[in-house]
């Protein structure tokens, strides 16, 4: 029996990054509320902190509040400040270098920092490739990712490098490692874990990821349950078997049992 879950955004609560939701979300939603199920919403989400998701997932009729989310813009500066690095070069959003900024660090446009942090950059090109790489080769700048991620769908369903390949790219050009904040990391984990306090062989994860969120999480204990209606399909399925497999959150629901 489930008693608690990991929530997936992207492909399951929304359709996109203009966070439209899929017409059984709210449903969804109040029926973990109406029936007492914690979840935390987990998301490898590096566009918008917390609290902008929770509001812009409120405006669309969702009810959730900020404590409800968790996302790498959760962990990210701490784990930073711990480790001493204060000046970044970010590949991302706009609205990810100012946040760094509130958050205390110097945001820099060159090669001269303590560390590169990769975001999701719909705007990456060559001039932002060629610092990221100076920084780490030249200057020693260590390299961070928001996530892990292989790939990511855009709004218009078409698939492209994710953010923990692009960070991959650089740590294979640089010929070094990099660590990434999001699912699957040990200080996002221990944060999700303590606040859903269950047993992890009591908690499901539900998501469209069949490699960093299911296959990750399953091997940890979590039953895995896939859902069909983000970028991986069924036919994605290769040395990975989910628990259990749905094409919508409705039959979730269903599934879970109403009272």
């Amino acid at each position: 029996m489930i008693e608690g879950l990991l929530v997936d955004l992207d492909g399951v609560l929304v359709k996109d990054g203009e966070f439209n939701i899929f017409e059984d979300a709210p449903m969804f939603i109040d029926f973990l509320h109406k029936n007492n199920i914690p979840f935390k919403i987990a998301t490898n989400n590096s566009r918008k902190p917390p609290y902008q998701i929770a509001s812009k997932l409120r405006e669309r009729g969702l009810s959730i509040d900020e404590k409800d989310i968790i996302s790498p813009l959760s962990v990210a500066p701490e784990i930073l400040k711990i480790r001493d690095v204060y000046s970044l070069y970010i590949i991302g959003a706009d609205t990810m270098k100012e946040y760094f900024k509130q958050k205390g660090f110097s945001v820099k446009d060159d090669q001269n920092v303590d560390a590169v942090v990769v975001g999701m950059d719909k705007n990456l090109n060559f001039h932002k490739l060629k610092t990221a790489t100076t920084a780490v080769k030249r200057y020693n700048a260590k390299i961070y990712a928001l996530n892990g991620n292989l790939i990511s769908q855009d709004d218009d369903g078409m698939l492209f490098p994710g953010v923990g390949s692009v960070a991959k790219m650089l740590a294979y050009a640089s010929n070094t490692q990099f660590e990434h904040f999001g699912k699957m990391s040990d200080l996002y984990n221990s944060i999700v874990f303590k606040s859903l306090d269950k047993p992890l062989n009591k908690l499901g994860i539900i998501s469209d990821d069949l490699f960093i969120d299911l296959k990750g999480y399953g091997s940890i204990g979590l039953k895995t349950i896939f859902i069909t209606t983000g970028k991986y399909k069924v036919e994605d399925i290769k040395d990975f078997e989910p628990d259990y497999i749905f094409n919508s959150l409705k039959e979730i629901i269903e599934f879970m049992g109403e009272d």
